[in-house]
């Protein structure tokens, strides 16, 4: 509020001592407490007094507002409708003119457009899991590690 921080404090109190004197100065701060909590009592109540004039308008406006609305006939509209709706709830449902729809057919799987497109895929590839024509020559043998110590076994490869 007044922005006075611990350093200026520290200086009125210096000055105060010197220019009032140690004897006098209980007295005079009594005196400036006093004055500082009247001060605060009127602050209060002109606050208070403010707030209590806002709501009371704030009220009229509100009380002013509801009683606008209540005079655009809502009332006689809403009535009519939920007349209407109340009406057709009371008449009885014509259950000849909807039938209920057959059950549906269930599907076969797979159909039988894709058993004739697998047959036919199987007469134009190959057979690989019997190849006639493989040559044990043509592998690559792989030499094993020349580290077998308990170390390289050990060694975790997740990081």
């Amino acid at each position: 509020m007044l922005d006075i921080g611990w350093t200026e404090i520290l200086v009125i109190a210096v000055v105060a001592i010197v220019v009032i004197g140690p004897k006098d100065l209980p007295r005079a701060l009594r005196t400036v407490g006093q004055w500082v909590g009247k001060a605060r009592a009127m602050s209060r109540d002109l606050q208070n007094s403010v707030n209590d004039m806002i709501s009371e308008s704030e009220l009229d406006e509100l009380r002013k507002a509801g009683n606008s609305i209540g005079d655009f006939g809502s009332n006689d509209m809403l009535n009519a409708d939920f007349g209407n709706v109340k009406s057709s709830f009371d008449e009885e449902p014509d259950l000849n003119n909807n039938p209920t729809p057959p059950p549906p057919t269930p599907l076969k799987w797979p159909p039988d457009e894709a058993e004739d497109e697998v047959a036919a895929a199987a007469d134009i590839m190959p057979d690989i899991t019997q190849d006639d024509d493989h040559d044990d020559e043509d592998e690559v043998e792989i030499p094993p590690s020349e580290r077998t110590d308990d170390v390289a076994a050990a060694k975790s490869t997740d990081r």
